[in-house]
């Protein structure tokens, strides 16, 4: 199938996410960092808050705030085709399903990308013009970060959109009980986290010593990580949805 081909699915998506309320919400989640940069601008401690996006980004947008945003996008992608029974028509076509799993990841990862980069984009325009010092970190690095986590979580969700009939609340408790409780203080638990794989990219490319995260991995082997997830991820996706039965 030519690209002329694939492009439909995933614009198709993506106009779907936009006159959805999941976007909607997703925007929302995305104003958060916004709302921590103008908390901290009409603080006292402004001085001080030159590693305040950086903090607010490893303790609550990786851990908790960009994977319920990712969930809702990537469990809604499929799961509201298959609820609707409007999933088979995409396959009226000859259309390879790993085509079609790759064009509803893509469009995810897409739009939550383009929220998120706005969001935390003029949240360190805020804190850069709000403090005595530059932010701690990067730009560049809040974006690697908030990519990787995306794309990790992205891909899992798909994953089990098409393996729980209530994939949403899975999500929900498996990011507020593994991710951000059991990883936080469990240290085994946290070392297999896709939170600490996004966490260890941030650290890495930022490359700055007010950033500290306890055995953060090196930059290539979270990126091995990722990718590992994201791959093994759409591939078992695509598997389920050759199985199931769309008629």
């Amino acid at each position: 199938m030519t690209i002329a081909d694939r492009i439909p699915i995933f614009w198709l998506s993506v106009r779907q996410f936009r006159h959805g309320k999941s976007t909607l919400i997703v925007g929302l989640f995305a104003l958060i960092p916004i709302l921590f940069g103008l908390i901290n601008a009409l603080s006292s401690g402004q001085a001080a808050g030159s590693d305040f996006i950086a903090q607010r980004f490893l303790q609550v947008l990786l851990p908790t705030v960009i994977p319920l945003a990712t969930l809702i996008l990537a469990t809604t992608v499929l799961g509201s085709e298959i609820s609707d029974r409007t999933l088979p028509y995409l396959t009226l076509k000859p259309v390879q399903r790993g085509r079609i799993i790759m064009a509803k990841y893509a469009s995810t990862v897409f739009v939550a990308a383009v929220a998120f980069a706005i969001g935390l984009g003029i949240t360190w325009l805020i804190v850069s013009t709000t403090t005595s010092r530059a932010p701690a970190g990067s730009l560049g690095a809040l974006y690697a970060g908030a990519i990787a986590s995306i794309a990790a979580y992205g891909a899992l969700f798909l994953l089990v959109s098409l393996l729980i009939n209530r994939a949403l609340i899975a999500g929900v408790i498996y990011i507020l009980l593994w991710e951000t409780v059991l990883s936080r203080f469990i240290s085994g638990v946290k070392l297999l986290s896709l939170r600490h794989f996004s966490q260890s990219i941030f650290v890495r490319v930022a490359d700055d010593p007010a950033i500290k995260l306890a055995r953060a991995l090196q930059l290539s082997s979270a990126i091995i990580a990722i990718l590992v997830i994201v791959v093994v991820s759409l591939i078992l996706a695509t598997i389920r949805l050759q199985r199931m039965n769309l008629n």
